[in-house]
């Protein structure tokens, strides 16, 4: 059975980075929105708790790297969705810290030293909006320069499948607390850079 076509662009819809000043409070409520309809974990004990999971995925990003934050915006205004990026993943030392399994694939972040994660609002999925999120990211990342790119999943999700489609076709896979964690990347510019080691537990 032959793969389903990746959707039509919608061309009511604009990719650009976040700006400053009044009206950009509403546009993170609205990322944080979307984080949340997005996220696996859905539950949370206390408002704290949903703040820190928040805090732990987005705050570097917002805080330190706000211009690797790309939204698509809706012709009405409404942000259909998101990606955050960071152009240097060794040195983003904070991420080290809020994320446990970060360190993971530390070897790989020499060859591909970018990295993301993309999210769009459920009700302009399936528009290939995420696609083009990602395009600019990549187109981004080539004109600083940057080798490659990478993305962290798991094995077997959804999401795999789209981050193939979008170019990140190297893989590999370790285990990290008794799970599986993917990573994919792709090459960038005209330079060639080498696979990332597939060492360490778990490695294919």
């Amino acid at each position: 059975m032959s793969s389903k076509p990746p959707p039509a662009p919608d061309p009511g819809v604009t990719i650009g980075t976040i700006p400053t000043g009044a009206t950009a409070p509403g546009l993170w409520h609205a990322i944080e929105e979307i984080f949340f309809l997005s996220a696996a974990r859905q539950d949370f004990a206390t408002a704290e708790d949903r703040h820190d999971f928040l805090t732990r995925w987005t705050g570097y990003y917002r805080e330190c790297e706000p211009e690797g934050v790309f939204l698509a915006m809706a012709s009405h205004g409404r942000v259909a969705g998101y990606l955050m990026g960071c152009a240097d993943s060794r040195g983003a030392l904070r991420l080290y810290r809020d994320i446990s399994h970060y360190r993971l694939f530390e070897d790989c972040f020499e060859a591909y030293p970018a990295h993301f994660h993309v999210n769009c609002h459920p009700g302009f999925r399936n528009r290939g909006i995420g696609a083009r999120l990602v395009e600019t990211y990549i187109t981004h990342c080539v004109r600083a320069g940057l080798p490659g790119v990478h993305v962290v999943t798991v094995p077997g999700a959804r999401n795999v499948s789209f981050y193939r489609r979008c170019g990140l076709d190297v893989a590999v896979t370790r285990s990290w607390q008794g799970k599986e964690l993917l990573l994919l990347a792709a090459r960038l510019g005209t330079g060639i850079a080498p696979k990332p080691p597939a060492t360490g537990p778990g490695a294919s």
